[in-house]
Order: C-alpha cells, then structure tokens, then sequence
C-alpha cells in the first residue's frame, strides 16, 4: 500500500512538474482542463460519451422512461485512435464488438418490460467493467455507479 502511494505520489508530481515548465510542446500539457493527465485520445472520448449514455440511461430507466439513443461515435470503437496503441488489440477488440453487440440488444428492448431494459443495461455497464479490469482501471468508480440496482 505504501509502495503504491509512493509511487502514485511520484507520478504526480512529476506531471504537475511537467506542466509547470516552459515546454509548451508537451502532449500531455496541451489540453488545459482536460481530465486525463495524458491528453485525450479519440478513444476516451468516445468512452465519455458512452459514460455519458449509460448514465442517461440508467437516470431515465429509474424514472421509468424510454431509452436514450446511443452516440453513434460508438460505431468507432475499433477504429477510434486509442491513448495508449501498445495494448493488446485482440483482446481490446473483442470487448469493443461486445460492447457494440450489447447496444443492439439494447435498443431491442425499447418495447420490452422495464426489467428486460434494465438488465440490458446493466449487461452494457457490466462490459465496460470487463474491459476496464484489463485496461485502464481509472474509470472503475464511474462504471460502478452506472448499474442500476
């Protein structure tokens, strides 16, 4: 635990000395206010938009409503330019066919019980969590927030 902090820490400091210095040409640098440290790929920001669908979705499904549409930028999650080009892409592909299956699922249910909706959501939510257990677990407290009890 401490090793962790130690070195979460470090990387912290050594972004925010980054940012502080008087090279503007750094990548991670250029997008001020931007939440990712690195800057934004096309890839995460698809996955806010996604993030930002299901939590759509899950607000409007507790209300009792229809669904949202999905972001049709979702159609680019094997394409899309990801923040870091060194993972695995066959597994990174897999999820991402996954996800785009389960959204036509989905959208099947827009006349179905509610409880059919939900577990339909909570089957798109549950994929993100898959994925992020293997890549990229920042996002974990978000995906966590998105099921619907």
């Amino acid at each position: 635990m401490k090793k962790k902090f130690i070195s979460i820490c470090t990387i912290s400091a050594l972004f925010f000395a980054g940012c502080t210095s008087n090279n503007t040409s750094q990548e991670s640098c250029k997008n001020e206010g931007d939440i990712n440290p690195n800057g934004s790929s096309e890839l995460s920001l698809i996955m806010r938009k996604m993030a930002t669908h299901l939590a759509e979705n899950r607000d409007a499904l507790k209300a009792g409503k229809g669904i949202v549409a999905a972001p049709k930028e979702i159609d680019n999650l094997l394409t899309a330019k990801k923040t870091d080009e060194e993972i695995d892409k066959t597994i990174y592909d897999g999820y991402a066919k996954l996800y785009q299956q389960r959204i036509i699922e989905f959208n099947k249910t827009a006349s179905a019980p509610d409880s059919l909706k939900i577990m339909a959501h909570n089957n798109l939510v549950s994929t993100c969590r898959d994925c992020h257990s293997n890549f990229c677990p920042g996002p974990m407290v978000v995906i966590n927030q998105l099921d619907i009890k």
